[in-house]
């Protein structure tokens, strides 16, 4: 029970990453507030956590408002009875035919995924701290993406909110490491998702696997570093962006020549 007594809000976890990091953060020991905007999913996720003898509770929201973030934080808060773990895992939903090239990018695509990517978790994360100084310590995990670091052509978007989210990830480690509260990312290689992939050719697989030096990445990987990165074994670490790309990040995968 390496969580034993945490209470964590894990934005977007009614399905892929977020479900995965739900689950194993109740098979830890914490309490959890699953959020998303789908509330037959969101139920899904709490009766298996329930189920395998975990704490969770179900709170929609939409993300895209301040006021929805802010009564996000407060519902967990009631529901928790405090918060000492935040994930911001939640990612803007595809507008006016999606991610862009800059030369193509229209206003609407770029200001909602902005608000969504960044934004949003800066609201979450406004709300939560007051909360976790409260408590003497706490965790702020931002799910990120490599993309932040190394962008594809067409995600222009898409890659700059996640390279902002890196850069507010380490502007709160600065500021509330006096506080006893910690702030990590996490950046992702390709990971396997239960809806998206469900179809995935061989051929597809193949080449996505091509990308890593290991192998594809599955949600309970990034599951597994969320549990470090929230517990106490983690106390000496904060405002790093772990790249959890099976050696992507370091080596030129087959894919790449």
């Amino acid at each position: 029970m390496r969580l034993s007594g945490e209470l964590a809000l894990v934005t977007g976890s009614t399905s892929g990453i977020g479900k995965a990091v739900a689950i194993e953060f109740a098979a830890q020991g914490a309490k959890v507030v699953v959020h998303g905007r789908d509330a037959e999913r969101g139920a899904g996720v709490v009766d298996a956590i329930a189920d395998a003898g975990g704490d969770a509770t179900f709170v929609a929201a939409d993300l895209a408002g301040e006021g929805a973030c802010t009564q996000l934080v407060t519902d967990a808060v009631a529901a928790l009875g405090g918060l000492t773990v935040l994930v911001n895992n939640a990612v803007a939903a595809v507008v006016d035919g999606g991610d862009a090239a800059v030369a193509d990018m229209s206003t609407s695509a770029w200001d909602a995924t902005l608000r969504v990517n960044v934004t949003a978790p800066m609201w979450l994360s406004r709300a939560a701290i007051p909360h976790m100084r409260a408590a003497g310590h706490g965790s702020i995990i931002n799910i990120s993406s490599r993309q932040g670091e190394r962008p594809s052509a067409g995600l222009a978007a898409y890659a700059t909110s996640k390279g902002a989210l890196n850069a507010l990830t380490r502007a709160i480690a600065v500021e509330e490491a006096p506080h006893g509260i910690r702030c990590t990312t996490i950046s992702p290689g390709y990971i396997i998702n239960e809806r998206r992939d469900v179809d995935m050719s061989a051929e597809r697989r193949a080449r996505l696997a091509a990308m890593h030096l290991t192998r594809l990445g599955e949600a309970s990987d990034v599951a597994h570093a969320a549990v470090y990165l929230a517990s106490s074994e983690s106390e000496f670490l904060t405002g790093i962006n772990l790249q959890l790309d099976g050696g992507g990040s370091i080596g030129r995968a087959s894919a790449l020549g």
